[in-house]
């Protein structure tokens, strides 16, 4: 786990949340609204990056961010989340780590090349298609040049930041033509930006008029590159599941950011599990591979404060003791979810989190449900942080 420092007059909890938690990438998301000013999902951004400048590295750091932040709030909720992306990143195995239903790609242009590389990609456009994700295209994918991929276009965005009115009403026209598209005039930064959209009957809406950016403060719990090289070798060496539940169970960084990501995907909706055992074994093979990959982008290689060294020495012992008192105090239920109970409830309680938030954020709903019912038996069995 990364370390930052933390101011001195921090309450207590937060101070321990920031010893073992680093920044995520700065993160806003902006909401995208129908005529209505119903929201339907948000994009998000990396602030650090402008649209042009993010790579590949910048990607997976977000995709991280996306699936394993502490929540301040879901940023993969119940609306659609458009991420920009890089055409590097669209042959990324992190994708497969995204719920593709409720992604949007936003797919950059080609531009001088689009005429001789717009047919080369399409077989990589139809096989993101193919794996249930939807795609967003610029205006510039209206030229001549980008006829290739017209029947693959999900939502089409029509710039009225760089357009005159007269050329974005043109373009909303032009764009009917695309047939099944969901059009969204994007970028609309002034009333009467606004008025004309919806009078040119633009199907989504998103711009400063609409809704500004939302900062989203979100926290990270870094793996070391010591943790993602011991994932690599128990991977490669195409261990059973058993070694990987030894690992985890030793390598709380590793444990915290499995929790979350199973979490973000609602993987318990699809692959109902109730132990650390169930849960690896929910995955494939390529998945966890994907997930090296992920982590290994974001893994840092800064010294580790002495707390944090000492919090994870002393982890495997006190989380097999509080689920040894778990046992003890409910011996009819079944041990792996004890200890699955017990790990996470010690690693919400290592960051500074409440019984519920870990119950929340790390927790199945079979698990998490009980959890909440006895937050008080539990947060008593709890150990004193050194």
């Amino acid at each position: 786990m990364q370390q930052t420092s933390a101011p001195s007059a921090t309450p207590s909890s937060l101070a321990t949340a920031l010893v073992f938690t680093s920044p995520a990438p700065p993160i806003a998301w902006q909401p995208i609204k129908d005529a209505d000013d119903t929201v339907i999902g948000h994009e998000i951004f990396n602030r650090s990056r402008t649209a042009s400048a993010h790579t590949l590295e910048s990607d997976l750091a977000l995709t991280h961010a996306v699936l394993s932040h502490i929540e301040p709030a879901p940023l993969l909720g119940d609306g659609l989340l458009f991420l920009n992306t890089t055409f590097e990143s669209l042959h990324g195995s992190h994708l497969d780590l995204l719920p593709a239903h409720q992604i949007v790609l936003e797919i950059p242009s080609l531009g001088h090349a689009a005429s001789s590389e717009a047919m080369a990609r399409r077989p990589a456009l139809e096989a993101l298609r193919a794996r249930g994700f939807a795609l967003a295209f610029n205006h510039s994918v209206l030229d001549s040049a980008y006829a290739p991929w017209h029947d693959l276009v999900n939502y089409l965005k029509i710039d009225f930041s760089v357009l005159s009115a007269e050329r974005a009403v043109l373009m909303l026209q032009w764009a009917r033509r695309i047939s099944g598209a969901t059009l969204i005039a994007d970028k609309i930064e002034s009333t009467a930006q606004l008025q004309l959209a919806k009078e040119n009957k633009a199907h989504l809406l998103q711009g400063y008029a609409v809704s500004r950016p939302e900062p989203v403060p979100a926290r990270v719990v870094l793996p070391s590159t010591a943790d993602v090289a011991a994932l690599a070798a128990v991977l490669s060496s195409q261990a059973d599941a058993g070694a990987l539940v030894e690992l985890m169970q030793r390598r709380p960084a590793l444990l915290f950011n499995l929790l979350r990501m199973a979490h973000s995907q609602a993987l318990d909706a699809r692959t109902p599990f109730q132990s650390l055992l169930t849960l690896i074994q929910a995955y494939s093979a390529e998945q966890l591979k994907a997930w090296e990959t992920l982590l290994q982008a974001v893994a840092t290689k800064i010294p580790q404060l002495p707390q944090i060294q000492y919090c994870e020495k002393v982890f495997p012992h006190q989380s097999a003791e509080l689920a040894a008192k778990a046992q003890m105090r409910w011996p009819d239920a079944p041990a792996g979810s004890l200890q699955l109970m017990a790990s996470a409830l010690l690693l919400g309680h290592m960051l500074g989190m409440t019984v519920a938030q870990t119950a929340d954020q790390l927790l199945p709903g079979a698990l998490a449900q009980p959890v909440r019912l006895l937050a008080s038996e539990w947060q008593a069995m709890l150990p004193a942080l050194a």
